[in-house]
């Protein structure tokens, strides 16, 4: 990473058409500065998740002809809430 001259501010790289050489650029102040061997860059973000956004795999159900009730919905339902809440705490 290379920092503005002027201002301090990140400089990024800028590649023209027809051009071998890469010119580093100030988004702030528009400071120029032309770069003999090109930088190697990497980026990288990482994104941490909440309990709540992680994948959850349901298993098949045992009962494969047979319906739930909407009292075992509910029943259900109201376990898998209750499994949320517990790892927010």
């Amino acid at each position: 990473m290379e920092f503005c001259e002027k201002c301090g501010a990140l400089m990024f790289p800028k590649k023209e058409e027809g051009k071998k050489t890469i010119t580093l650029v100030c988004r702030e102040c528009g400071h120029e500065k032309v770069v003999r061997s090109p930088p190697q860059y990497k980026v990288e973000h990482r994104i941490k998740h909440t309990p709540r956004e992680k994948i959850i795999v349901v298993e098949e159900d045992t009962r494969q002809n047979e319906e739930m009730t909407e009292d075992e919905r509910r029943e259900r339902r109201k376990e898998i809430l209750e499994y949320y809440e517990s790892e927010d705490d």
